[in-house]
């Protein structure tokens, strides 16, 4: 074993260092929900039964919250437990080479058997930190689409309330809306899967209107307009790398990233948006 190979697998060791408690969210709806169900239950005035509706609906949100609670602290046990296990496979192998550096090889043969121990601790750490990076983004992303779920919730039946102009923008925004909960997927121009720049390409072209297909091009296209401008049809760049559509009431529609579907979001920051011609 030499230095060099302690340090490298010392190092991917570290990347593990502490030992992070699980954490929970859940927060005890529950039983605020078998207290609305006996409140609904209780009243008995000439508005019962709107009364009792308005408060079945809210019991129906909280039970919802309380399953995204409860599913985003199953995600974050299980980022834990993986941090827990990547720690003790990287220190496994730091452990093994401070153990073979006890028997000093004096034969050209057991030379070359040290070497092979050696590239083999190597191979095998940094298969341990790309596994345990690969299920990092699969806890985050998981994480992610739990986010976009309550984003759903908050902003459910939106899209009724639009009021889009009869243009081709207008069009571009309802055929997009049209995909709501489509998979996304890199490289995806639709009609069923999307990644970012080809849901706003596939909604355009319905609506007659050429775009580029990256969004590399499309932040090149139309015309620039500030935020104060806004309109349904405005494509919105948060990041050079993304693309958004603007559908109104200070919303776009979006295919986020890989792990989510296309999703109603709220208008955040950006640096650009663009307005196609048509």
């Amino acid at each position: 074993m030499t230095n060099t190979e302690l340090e490298v697998l010392d190092r991917a060791h570290r990347l593990f260092a502490g030992s992070p408690q699980p954490a929970s969210l859940e927060s005890g709806l529950d039983r605020y929900v078998d207290l609305l169900m006996r409140t609904a239950n209780t009243h008995t005035s000439g508005e019962h039964d709107r009364y009792r509706q308005a408060v079945l609906a809210q019991r129906a949100r909280l039970l919802a919250n309380a399953r995204t609670d409860a599913a985003a602290t199953a995600v974050l046990a299980a980022a834990v437990a993986d941090h827990g296990h990547a720690r003790q496979q990287t220190k496994n192998v730091v452990s093994a080479a401070r153990a073979d550096a006890a028997a000093s090889p004096d034969t050209p043969l057991a030379q070359r058997e040290a070497m092979r121990r050696q590239v083999a601790r190597l191979r095998a750490q940094r298969a341990h930190v790309l596994s345990a990076r690969h299920r990092a983004q699969v806890h985050r992303a998981g994480l992610r689409r739990l986010r976009y779920r309550g984003a759903g919730r908050r902003i459910s039946g939106v899209p009724n309330r639009l009021r889009l102009p009869n243009t081709r923008a207008g069009m571009a925004v309802r055929t997009a809306l049209s995909r709501l909960g489509r998979p996304y997927v890199w490289g995806a121009t639709g009609p069923d899967r999307f990644d970012c720049s080809g849901l706003t390409r596939w909604a355009y072209n319905q609506a007659g209107v050429p775009l580029s297909r990256t969004t590399y091009t499309q932040i090149h296209e139309g015309i620039p307009v500030s935020r104060f401008e806004i309109q349904p049809g405005d494509l919105v760049f948060p990041s050079t790398g993304h693309v958004q559509m603007a559908i109104g009431n200070n919303l776009v529609i979006e295919a986020p990233h890989a792990g989510a579907t296309v999703q109603i979001s709220a208008l955040g920051g950006y640096i650009a948006i663009r307005r196609p011609v048509s």
